[in-house]
């Protein structure tokens, strides 16, 4: 190697490795690829100020909602590799690979896993005007309308919860993907729409006021805070089970160190406090490092690809 061409690589390396020393020196934005009001959105924001405290530098929330997650992701993954820009990634980083035939990026290649900082069971919930009270018979109601379900957009938990029931009940139905799961429910709560698959953390609020319906519950067991509300699986579908997760990625070329911080802050602002609040709310607090949000991505990027498959759901 020329000795000029290692000298200045070393002095490049010394100048980045300073630099990474004091980082961070600038705003952290967190790119949530939903609308306001989700439930991805009330958890971030649950944990942002202690990360803000942790990192010594603000941290922003940005809603940039849009075709299921992929405007949001999009942005992100062109943005300069510094560690200032990170994505809100759930269950459409992993199954839109699957579902979109031109994705505008590489799933695999171009995100660095940070923090899993949380996941929740979801709860199928109508309009309380629908005439049925149980699981059973909304899917007998719904046999013969092809009712309407609302979504946060196509390869979202919600469209794939819903596909995936539509699928093993054989009661067809309609997807109407919005920006983001806020703007669907509020339509749900005003009557516009038949059917959602949400979260407690999002329609708690409106089940606790009578203003929606719960007819069962997506995890593999009831949840505390819907005690009388039953599960599919225990409804007729003996093993479907969906679960909704929340986790941290940085665009790949962000530097270990700056991901090192990163991870560190995200776990550690799942303060005592912060998991009581958010487990109130219906949510599990998790805090959990790089490595098991990306063996939870490698995982289910196959078993979206299989399910999408199997099951023929489209993006639409």
């Amino acid at each position: 190697m020329n000795p000029r061409t290692w000298l200045l690589g070393t002095v490049a390396a010394l100048v980045a490795s300073v630099a990474m020393a004091d980082w961070p020196q600038a705003p952290i934005k967190i790119v949530v690829p939903f609308a306001p009001g989700a439930s991805t959105d009330v958890v971030v924001r649950r944990i942002a100020p202690k990360m803000s405290e942790l990192l010594g530098q603000p941290v922003l929330i940005d809603n940039r909602g849009g075709a299921g997650g992929l405007i949001g992701a999009q942005a992100v993954a062109a943005a300069p590799p510094d560690g200032y820009t990170l994505l809100v990634a759930t269950t459409s980083h992993t199954s839109q690979p699957s579902l979109v035939k031109k994705m505008p990026f590489d799933t695999q290649k171009d995100f660095a896993s940070i923090a899993l900082i949380a996941d929740m069971p979801g709860i199928i919930v109508i309009h309380p005007a629908m005439p049925v009270n149980s699981f059973r018979e909304f899917l007998e109601y719904a046999k013969p309308r092809k009712l309407n379900y609302g979504s946060a957009g196509s390869g979202t938990f919600p469209h794939l919860g819903m596909e995936l029931l539509i699928n093993r009940a054989k009661t067809p139905m309609v997807h109407v993907p919005y920006k983001g799961a806020a703007p669907a429910l509020t339509d749900l709560v005003a009557g516009h729409l038949d059917v959602k698959l949400d979260a407690y953390v999002s329609a708690g609020r409106h089940i606790a006021d009578g203003r929606l319906k719960a007819l069962a519950v997506t995890s593999a067991t009831r949840i505390p805070e819907l005690p009388n509300v039953p599960t599919v699986a225990e409804s007729g579908f003996p093993g479907y089970e969906v679960n909704y997760w929340i986790g941290i990625v940085s665009p790949a070329a962000v530097p270990a160190p700056a991901r090192t911080r990163l991870e560190k802050a995200f776990v550690d602002a799942m303060t005592e406090e912060n998991r009581a609040a958010l487990a109130k709310s219906g949510v599990r607090p998790l805090g959990q490092g790089s490595n098991v949000l990306d063996a939870l991505i490698q995982r289910e990027l196959l078993q979206w690809h299989d399910l999408i498959r199997a099951a023929n759901i489209t993006a639409n």
